[in-house]
């Protein structure tokens, strides 16, 4: 057997192991447990559009007003983006720095932690693992960064996806250096949690991004689907990484927000929340439920009653993610009149975070700090009436 299958199966071995029943203290992550989570996120747009260029005084302002604003609307949690594109925005010695912010020297996701901790909301490292930098960028990588040096030689570690680089997990040095990275942010910062976003292998993944390790894996189980062999493969990342987490600290918080179409994730991006559930590789799931009340496939209440299933009968947690980006907008993904429900209606996420509630999710999560306090002069009517409809619901938890 190939030296890489041997360590991918002791790997698989291992993690089945320690999954078999969750890794951590029972009474102490339940005593840890939190209340309702009301969360935000806050992206590397936000930094792009808003913070880009910034002095260290600056910044802490606006992550003061930013946690102030969140907190006011009755916000306890906050997910911000420490690792984007295989980039940092903190302090790493693994990841080169994010250019977004423009040559700056302070350290954005310190600044974050205290301002969070200042409005007593918990706040968690937010992590897309492996989505890369685009072709153009990799230029400009030192040299010494091994993604660097595996695109130089076109080492099927990393591989290109319609211009851009992503992470190929079915190795175990590039989940080691995915891991390592969350290891590296746990040591250096009180961060609450890690929080992991929905990009997993890229839509439109050929059998050119890993053909030779999946010809390597049918060799030993030639019954082996690519779609199960890339499934287990990211399966593996998320156990390994939810060992990481616990590790640390058997308090800290471990989720992730898949794409809200499951059958998405299980069929082209190989995510299978399923299996997180029921193997307690997460604390909570966080379906991304981007759509409305009249959307004609995805229609809110009934997509978040699909995903309730997910957790059903585990101790994972429910939390739906809201479209507070679509606010005072047309969804063009929508036919007919629902494309205007957005527009026609300024409760929404009042009302889906109820919902929410009423169907026994743990409470919700909005998308993003600048769809509801950077609002355009288009949206700005709706954003305004939302926000009230928010704090009435939220305030009565």
């Amino acid at each position: 057997m190939n030296k890489i299958l041997k360590l991918m199966a002791a790997a698989a071995v291992l993690l089945a192991g320690c999954f078999s029943k969750p890794a951590q203290d029972t009474e102490a992550a339940e005593e840890a447990e939190p209340g309702k989570v009301f969360g935000m996120w806050f992206s590397y747009i936000e930094y792009r559009d808003y913070c880009a260029g910034m002095s260290e005084e600056e910044f802490a302002a606006y992550a003061e007003k930013a946690a102030a604003d969140m907190a006011d609307l009755g916000i306890n949690t906050v997910y911000v983006h420490a690792i984007a594109f295989t980039d940092a925005f903190y302090d790493s010695d693994i990841y080169p720095r994010s250019s977004v912010l423009g040559d700056t020297a302070y350290d954005p996701l310190k600044i974050w932690v205290e301002k969070a901790h200042a409005k007593n909301m918990h706040i968690e490292a937010w992590i897309n693992p492996m989505r890369s930098v685009s072709v153009s960028e990799a230029e400009y990588l030192p040299d010494s960064f091994v993604i660097r040096q595996w695109i130089r030689q076109n080492d099927e570690r990393v591989r290109q996806v319609e211009g851009r680089y992503y992470l190929n997990p079915a190795y175990p040095e590039t989940r080691d250096l995915i891991v390592s990275a969350v290891e590296e942010i746990l040591n250096k910062y009180d961060v609450d949690g890690i929080h992991m976003d929905d990009y997993f292998y890229p839509y439109g993944t050929d059998r050119r991004f890993d053909a030779y390790i999946y010809g390597k894996a049918q060799e030993e189980n030639a019954e082996l689907t690519l779609k199960e062999f890339r499934t287990e493969n990211v399966n593996q990342l998320v156990a390994q990484l939810y060992k990481a987490v616990k590790a640390k600290n058997s308090r800290l918080l471990y989720g992730i927000s898949p794409a809200g179409n499951m059958e998405n994730n299980l069929e082209q991006l190989y995510a299978d929340p399923y299996a997180w559930a029921q193997q307690g590789t997460v604390d909570y799931i966080e379906p991304q439920i981007y759509w409305g009340y009249e959307h004609p496939v995805k229609p809110y209440t009934e997509t978040l009653r699909e995903w309730m299933k997910v957790t059903e009968g585990t101790k994972v947690r429910m939390i739906p993610g809201l479209a507070g980006y679509k606010v005072g907008l047309p969804d063009y993904y929508a036919a007919g009149t629902a494309s205007q429900e957005w527009v026609e209606n300024s409760d929404l996420l009042g009302r889906q975070i109820r919902t929410s509630l009423d169907e026994g999710a743990d409470g919700a999560v909005i998308f993003s700090y600048s769809s509801l306090f950077h609002p355009t002069e288009d949206t700005r009517k709706n954003v305004e009436n939302e926000i009230i409809h928010i704090k009435d619901v939220l305030s009565s938890e």
